[in-house]
C-alpha cells in the first residue's frame, strides 16, 4: 500500500484522489510529519511518498515543474530515494526533472539562503517532509520517493510569516497573512508571486496524480 505524506491542505486533496493510497498532512510541521508517517506504517503503508509543493535551489528547476527526487539530504543525514522506483515514476512523468531532495525543519525564506544551500549539498530543491519520510521508512526497511512541484524559484523570496499562517490541518489562515501585510506592505509583492507560483504547482501536481498509484 502507497503512504503519501504532504505538508499542506491542498496537496493532501489532490494526493487523495491517488488510487490505492492512504494519506496524511503534517501542517509543514516536521516533527509532525514523523508522527504520521509512522502512523501510515502502521496503517499498512509498504512504501512512502513524499508529496507536494517545494522550492528551488537550482536556476534550471522553474515555477511549475515536477520533481522527482533521486536522494534527500538534511542537517540529520542523507538517504537514497528507491531507484527503480524513481525510474518508473520518471518513465510515467516524462517532463519531470531529477536530482537531489534538501529537506529542511525551518523555511528557506531567501534568495541568498536559497544558494547557499544549493552550493553546499548541490540539491536541486527545497522541502520540509521529505527527511521525515525517509527516516521511518529507513527505521522500517521500506522504500522512500519523492515527487514534487516547484512553487516558488531559485530567484523568489518567500515571506516567512506563510509558515505561521498555516493552520494544524494544513489550511492557510486568510486573515491572518492580511493583517500581516497591512503591517508589513513591502512583502505584498513576493507574496502574490508565491500565491502564483503555489497555484502553478498544484495544478503540475493535479495533472500527474493518475500516475502515482
Amino acid at each position: 500500500m502507497l503512504g503519501i505524506l504532504c505538508g499542506l491542505g491542498s496537496e493532501k486533496r489532490i494526493a487523495s484522489g491517488v488510487r490505492g493510497a492512504i494519506v496524511a498532512c503534517a501542517a509543514a510541521r516536521p516533527h509532525k510529519a514523523r508522527e504520521l508517517a509512522r502512523e501510515l506504517v502502521a496503517m499498512g503503508a509498504t512504501r512512502l511518498l513524499s508529496f507536494g509543493i517545494a522550492g528551488s535551489l537550482d536556476s534550471s528547476v522553474n515555477l511549475g515543474d515536477v520533481f522527482i527526487g533521486t536522494r534527500i539530504a538534511a542537517e540529520t543525514g542523507q538517504w537514497t530515494c528507491d531507484d527503480a522506483w524513481g525510474k518508473e515514476l520518471a518513465q510515467r512523468i516524462p517532463q519531470a526533472k531529477r536530482g537531489g531532495v534538501y529537506s529542511s525543519e525551518v523555511l528557506i525564506p531567501t534568495v541568498e539562503e536559497k544558494d547557499l544551500l544549493h552550493q553546499r549539498t548541490g540539491c536541486a530543491i527545497v522541502d520540509m517532509e521529505s527527511q521525515c519520510a525517509a527516516e521511518i521508512a529507513a527505521d522500517h526497511g521500506i522504500p522512500v520517493a519523492v515527487v514534487r512541484s516547484v512553487c516558488d524559484d531559485a530567484v523568489m523570496n518567500v515571506p516567512p510569516f506563510v509558515m505561521a499562517a498555516i493552520a494544524e490541518d494544513g489550511s492557510l489562515n486568510v486573515m491572518k497573512s492580511l493583517g500581516h501585510l497591512f503591517l508589513h506592505p513591502v512583502q505584498t509583492s513576493d507574496l502574490f508571486k508565491v500565491a502564483h507560483g503555489t497555484h502553478k504547482a498544484l495544478n503540475a501536481l493535479r495533472s500527474i496524480k493518475s500516475v502515482l498509484s
